[in-house]
């Protein structure tokens, strides 16, 4: 059952490649990817699962020696409806690959093929290998003949999605330039992407801290740690993490956009930014001030695991579909953008950041 959820985390990083070739994100291409990756999980969990609860019973009672005869096949047909439904069913669990390589990833026949008995080659060892040691003993038996019927799947997959392309052509989404009108997505996409910088700054540099501190402090017996004349309490590892937090947090959300156009790491993958009007030194500060609160809460409850976040992102979003923009957007500006007039993303072209500043 946590599929569902483990897929849509699993899509973040595919959603944020396409902002970054295509500089939007439509309905049909977060689906198309939330698909993709809820198929790849279902098609290991299919393969791989489920095991045997008791490992030394079964590998004591059973020997699943590899079938490697390569036309196995034609007497497991002739067994009668069992094995042509196995058969069947081989190359439909192939068919989506194959189908989603050529229209989704635009990738060529023979690279889709061989990807594909590359995928089956690899299922069917880690069968033949208890998932490469984990499982004691071969606990599904290794059929070259799945090898051929897979790439097979994938290969009348790939001539389905030809088909559906002549018939259904495929649209051209790239746009150019900096988004100006992000929407709510685009806005969480980038700042996933931050948050996940963020994290891979402070954790690194708390992971330190902890190292360092147990290697030059000594303890006394009694809660406190001493080096030379200095005693201190282990609670001051957690000052400093938070403090490496809030500095790497400030840093990646105010100093950053505020010195390169609005944008941040996330924001410029994805091609977009956080400023949507042009606003003079004062209501650029009240504008950073509102959003570094409101992410500041969200990052903050993510970081401690309190609910606050989740609560604080229902409400932007409730605003954002009463409001159509972010709290900090009201913030008035000098010089405020046009509403695109079509359902495109305004986009526009910024000057590049000047990094030596």
């Amino acid at each position: 059952m946590l599929w569902p959820f483990v897929s849509l985390l699993l899509t973040l990083p595919i959603v944020a490649f396409v902002y970054h070739r295509n500089h939007r994100l439509s309905f049909t291409s977060a689906f198309s990817a939330y698909v993709a990756v809820l198929y790849a999980l279902g098609l290991v969990a299919f393969t791989m699962y489920p095991m045997p609860d008791d490992p030394t019973l079964f590998c004591a009672t059973h020997n699943l020696a590899p079938q490697l005869d390569i036309l196995r096949f034609i007497q497991d047909a002739q067994t009668g409806l069992y094995g042509v439904l196995q058969l069947v069913m081989n190359v439909v669990l192939f068919m989506p690959l194959g189908f989603m390589l050529c229209r989704w990833a635009g990738w060529r026949f023979w690279v889709t093929s061989a990807f594909a008995l590359g995928c089956s080659i690899f299922i069917e060892t880690s069968q033949l290998t208890g998932i490469w040691g984990i499982y004691p003993c071969a606990y599904r038996q290794f059929d070259v003949d799945d090898m051929l019927t897979n790439t097979l799947g994938a290969m009348l997959g790939y001539a389905c999605a030809l088909l559906y392309t002549k018939l259904v052509p495929k649209k051209a989404k790239q746009l150019t330039g900096t988004n100006t009108r992000p929407g709510f997505v685009h806005r969480m996409v980038s700042m996933c992407i931050d948050f996940l910088l963020i994290a891979l700054v402070y954790v690194p540099l708390s992971i330190l801290y902890i190292f360092l501190f147990y290697l030059v402090f000594k303890s006394t017996g009694d809660g406190h740690y001493v080096w030379l004349s200095l005693t201190v309490e282990p609670r001051v590892l957690d000052y400093m993490t938070w403090i490496t937090a809030a500095l790497s947090f400030l840093l990646f959300e105010v100093w950053i956009p505020w010195r390169h156009h609005g944008q941040t790491l996330g924001c410029r993958y994805t091609h977009m930014t956080i400023e949507t009007r042009d606003r003079s030194r004062g209501q650029r500060i009240a504008f950073y001030a509102i959003r570094t609160l409101f992410f500041g809460v969200i990052f903050g409850g993510l970081a401690t695991n309190h609910p606050i976040w989740g609560w604080t992102l229902l409400a932007l979003l409730i605003f954002w579909l009463v409001k159509k923009c972010m709290p900090w957007d009201l913030v008035p500006g000098t010089d405020p953008q046009t509403p695109p007039t079509s359902p495109q993303p305004q986009v526009s072209t910024l000057p590049e950041p000047n990094l030596q500043r």
